[in-house]
């Protein structure tokens, strides 16, 4: 058809409106088949800046939450530790109780299952989650404690008659010079002898422990200090490490005999037995905020756990027993405070990551408001279009058929 002046501008819009029509129903078509309002950013050109910073913050969002996920699962790991040994603490008071009050240590065997609970508490201790042992602080990568090292050093004691101190002389308490024989073994089995001369006429307890802590090669450290630290002062002649020690007499002297010196575990209040160090984790959880979190293997709680059981461990006297209980009695007392400060950190951990999975719930489908159609939404406005369209091709068609001699005829 060739347009003239007369229809040129009837047909020129009729074009226009034709092909804005047919170009939208290719549009609608697109969307309906895929979903999606455009296959690139111009298709939605006035919300691409805030589509972006949606998906930003979505992204954010799901790291912040496989933060929270990750530090949940080893908090919870944590809290069942602990609640574990608050059960092997309260199973090994009952039968410490049971053994010192009735005089039954070896029939309940008292130190095997206190040996068998000082391992438990080592592999609790040692609670891997990913390759991570969570109770070591900074030093994840290897194990917390050494449950080598968790038993009571081997100890001489003296008897609880004497309340000595270091100037409590050697004729004031009657004991006759002589000489003492030291050997000490190392975890590893190597020994060392060394020997002691004492005088009774002119030396006092504190010459003896200076005789002893002077030689450096001897393995062996004397000190003044109650059965785990309470109670009557007395003599510990002790390993250094977690090996063994045998004292005995090699002249005439009777110190061993006079003291009542014997072996009773008498652990010293220290964590030699942690691996880990110092460092307390943290977390991001939030653009500005850190969560700090977890327990670290030398806690207080778990330190008197462990002198309790590695009393028992060493020995079947009354008395120690009787410490041990003392021990093991204020870790059952502590432990539920180590376990609340846990679900602290859980709870803590929790909050945020609610406002993070509602955010995401938000965040997923304002996107998707941007992103997507409605598919029968379109479809019927496709419908409409494509109406239109063949509308659109009747009216051009008829225009083409005007003229003079059809509007005459």
């Amino acid at each position: 058809m060739v347009s003239r002046v007369a229809t040129y501008t009837n047909h020129t819009l009729l074009s226009d409106l034709a092909i804005r029509n047919a170009s939208r129903v290719t549009d609608l078509q697109n969307q309906a088949s895929s979903g999606y309002k455009s296959r690139n950013y111009a298709g939605i050109a006035d919300s691409t800046q805030r589509l972006l910073n949606l998906e930003g913050e979505y992204t954010r969002t799901e790291q912040y939450l496989r933060n929270t996920t990750q530090t949940k699962l080893r908090l919870q790991s944590m809290e069942t530790a602990v609640d574990s040994m608050i059960t092997v603490a309260t199973q090994m008071k009952t039968l410490l109780i049971q053994a010192s009050s009735n005089l039954q240590a070896a029939d309940v065997n008292v130190r095997s299952q206190a040996t068998q609970a000082l391992e438990q508490i080592a592999n609790l201790l040692n609670t891997n989650l990913d390759g991570r042992y969570l109770f070591s602080g900074g030093r994840s990568e290897q194990p917390a404690v050494d449950i080598e090292k968790m038993a009571a050093p081997d100890n001489y004691m003296s008897s609880s008659d004497n309340d000595l101190t270091n100037s409590t002389t050697l004729a004031g308490l009657s004991v006759t010079s002589g000489q003492l024989q030291i050997v000490s073994t190392d975890v590893n089995g190597n020994s060392v002898t060394s020997t002691v001369n004492y005088n009774a006429a002119t030396d006092d307890i504190d010459d003896i422990m200076t005789a002893i802590n002077s030689v450096t090669t001897n393995g062996a450290i004397a000190s003044l200090r109650g059965l785990g630290g309470e109670g009557t002062t007395r003599l510990n002649i002790e390993n250094v490490g977690n090996g063994s020690i045998t004292i005995t007499e090699t002249g005439a002297g009777d110190f061993l005999t006079v003291l009542g010196m014997e072996k009773i575990p008498n652990p010293r209040e220290d964590t030699d037995y942690y691996n880990g160090d110092q460092q307390v984790l943290d977390v991001r959880v939030d653009d500005r905020y850190n969560v700090s979190y977890g327990i670290l293997g030398d806690n207080p709680a778990f330190q008197k756990l462990i002198q309790g059981l590695g009393i028992a461990a060493g020995t079947e006297d009354e008395d120690a027993l009787v410490v041990a209980i003392g021990f093991v009695s204020q870790a059952i007392e502590d432990l539920p405070n180590v376990q609340g400060q846990i679900g602290l950190d859980i709870a803590n951990i929790e909050r945020f990551e609610t406002r993070h999975e509602d955010f995401k719930v938000f965040a997923a489908q304002a996107i998707s408001d941007i992103e997507t159609v409605d598919v029968p939404l379109t479809l019927a406005e496709l419908t409409q279009h494509e109406t239109a369209l063949q509308a659109s091709f009747i009216a051009i068609s008829r225009a083409a058929d005007l003229s003079l001699a059809n509007y005459l005829r």
